[in-house]
């Protein structure tokens, strides 16, 4: 799969968390997109693969913000999302699901984030991952 740049209606399963996380300058983070924090700025941006910004979560709206970087996204955290994946297996369940982009998990990229735990396979190219943001109460 590749990286969303328009919106997407994820599924889920149950209720999600949600928190604002101011976002970087003069970016875009759309609808169902994975969502990390710039570990250098803690600020917002879209997830993508060699890099260990910690996932927050998965963006509730589409929002482009500013020049300024002053604008709020609302990140959803705390329960499962479908995502596309490289290439898993029933094996792998109970893994980490690990950032190759904004929309994609593979249980391997080298450098990457953890996105959550993979919670059930769907099929080599899609699988359940519960997302705990950085609500560690969700995962301990």
């Amino acid at each position: 799969m590749a990286a969303i740049t328009a919106a997407v209606n994820r599924k889920r399963k149950g209720t999600a968390k949600e928190r604002g996380y101011i976002m970087t300058a003069s970016t875009t983070i759309p609808k169902g997109a994975i969502v990390c924090v710039d570990a250098a700025t803690g600020l917002a941006i879209n997830a993508v693969a060699g890099a260990v910004n910690p996932v927050v979560g998965v963006a509730a709206e589409t929002l482009t913000s500013a020049a300024s970087g002053t604008f709020r996204i609302q990140v959803q955290y705390g329960t499962s999302w479908l995502f596309a994946a490289s290439s898993v297996t029933q094996a792998m369940v109970g893994e980490p699901a690990l950032v190759i982009d904004n929309n994609t998990v593979d249980e391997t990229s080298a450098g990457s984030a953890v996105v959550g735990i993979i919670d059930e396979f769907v099929s080599t190219t899609s699988c359940w991952v519960f997302v705990p943001g950085l609500d560690v109460k969700s995962v301990l």
